[in-house]
């Protein structure tokens, strides 16, 4: 990336709206030699979001309601500040208030959608082309590239190539079990259990059958790879999925959960 020159912005105050997402397909494809892990998805915006107030201010302050449980400097907005100045080298100072909606380790995106909507706001400020926004973005989180920018997307490598289709218009339900479960710890799990996972499904025949109503054709691409790690541990979930599923075009947890997901009839 092209480093910029030093510069500071005063702005008023905004409302930004982070909004979630889902995994609608999930598939890890391989572990890398840098540790992290090269997935295929297909992401899906979803009408869930947390609310930031946010402007430029002579020092960094960050607030929250309710008061989250992890320190500032834990924080992905954080990493997501540092990261954009560090790689632009624009120097500013934020004041932000997050009003905190989304569950925490639901496999939704929710501190990733946070981080996306503070780089999608100084995107705009600074004038960051798409690409270099990704690049900066693909260094805080795996989901924070696509949540920049929302929609309906295809992502690869470790979420960093995406390729946008026509966004798809579903009618979610949702249940939030309220566990927490480690996305670190979930990957170490894939990673032992390698040999003895089952892979099926394809995320453009699955978008595909949403586009054509073909719930077939869904039913046969459906996919997450983490359910068969995750269930065995918290087999509560499991029955969640069974449960919502009977009524249901298909259910299926988000990410390496807890959240668990229906697409209704319409």
């Amino acid at each position: 990336m092209v480093k910029n020159s030093i510069k500071s912005l005063r702005g008023d105050l905004m409302l930004l709206k982070a909004y979630a997402k889902v995994n609608l397909f999930l598939d890890v494809i391989e572990k890398r030699v840098d540790n992290y892990h090269n997935i295929l998805t297909l992401f899906q915006s979803i009408p869930l979001y947390d609310e930031m107030n946010i402007e430029f201010a002579e020092k960094e302050i960050f607030t929250s309601s309710p008061e989250l449980k992890f320190s500032w400097n834990n924080n992905l907005i954080k990493k997501a500040i540092d990261t954009f100045k560090s790689l632009t080298e624009y120097s500013f100072n934020l004041k932000i208030h997050l009003n905190k909606k989304l569950p925490e380790g639901g496999g939704i995106g929710g501190g990733s959608a946070d981080a996306a909507a503070v780089l999608r706001f100084l995107k705009v400020e600074y004038n960051i082309s798409d690409n270099d926004i990704i690049e900066i973005g693909a260094k805080v989180g795996g989901d924070v590239p696509f949540l920049i920018f929302g929609g309906t997307a295809i992502a690869e490598g470790i979420g960093d190539k995406l390729t946008f289709l026509e966004p798809l218009k579903l009618n979610f339900e949702f249940n939030f079990p309220g566990i927490h479960i480690s996305t670190p710890e979930m990957y170490n799990e894939i990673d032992k259990n390698w040999s003895k996972l089952t892979k099926f499904g394809n995320p453009m025949k699955l978008y595909e059958g949403l586009k054509e109503r073909d719930y077939i054709k869904v039913k046969e691409n459906t996919f997450n790879i983490f359910e068969q790690v995750v269930f065995p541990k918290y087999p509560k979930l499991k029955r969640i999925k069974e449960n919502m599923d009977k009524n249901s075009i298909i259910s299926l947890m988000s990410g390496s959960g807890s959240t668990i997901f229906s697409i209704q009839y319409i």
